[in-house]
């Protein structure tokens, strides 16, 4: 079986893996934060059929570079919703990083544009994975929230690795990310379901 292929197939699963937590994951949570929640495996969805029919080229699209940085903003925005108090201070912090964040990726240029998406998955993943790991050590929620921090460690790899290339750095050659990429994306997604469930 060709590498692609069975890429292709990875991604399909994590479609998969997605529109089930959709459907059948969102029972115990408030109206807010379920659809914080569906917000962002709606994108994990449409990322991964995205990837699936277009292949790795089309992450390196700005459109599509802001909608998938909506996918650690709403689901921190979920977690702080449903676990802490004064979320709207988070809210508002998170809200004018990412106005600012994609107003710059559309109108600057060069490593502004990539920093400031950058900054934006800073702070909404290190809600996404410290977070947990103070709930669970709080004893404000059970062990298995920190899979959703496993989860933010996952795609925060990711992201590093696809930073580095735009910055022209090669920590791994383009060719190893894109192979290692797709399965990223799936352990992230399970690790997301697992942590929510």
């Amino acid at each position: 079986m060709k590498k692609s292929i069975l890429n292709r197939i990875i991604y399909l699963f994590t479609g998969i893996v997605a529109g089930y937590q959709i459907i059948h994951g969102m029972d115990n949570y408030s109206d807010l934060t379920t659809t914080l929640y569906t917000i962002s495996f709606g994108i994990l969805l449409l990322a991964s059929l995205l990837l699936l029919l277009m292949g790795f080229e089309i992450m390196e699209n700005d459109y599509i570079a802001v909608v998938v940085s909506l996918i650690p903003m709403s689901l921190s925005l979920g977690i702080v919703f449903d676990k802490l108090e004064h979320a709207g201070v988070y809210a508002t912090l998170i809200f004018i990083s990412f106005v600012i964040a994609a107003s710059l990726r559309f109108f600057a240029k060069g490593k502004v544009a990539s920093l400031s998406i950058g900054v934006l998955h800073f702070i909404s993943g290190a809600v996404v994975c410290f977070i947990p790991i103070i709930l669970f050590l709080t004893n404000k929620a059970g062990f298995q929230i920190l899979f959703i921090s496993l989860g933010g460690i996952i795609i925060g790899t990711g992201e590093m690795l696809l930073g580095a290339l735009k910055a022209g750095k090669t920590i791994i050659k383009k060719e190893k990310v894109v192979e290692l990429f797709p399965t990223i994306l799936l352990f992230t997604t399970i690790s997301f379901v697992i942590g929510l469930a």
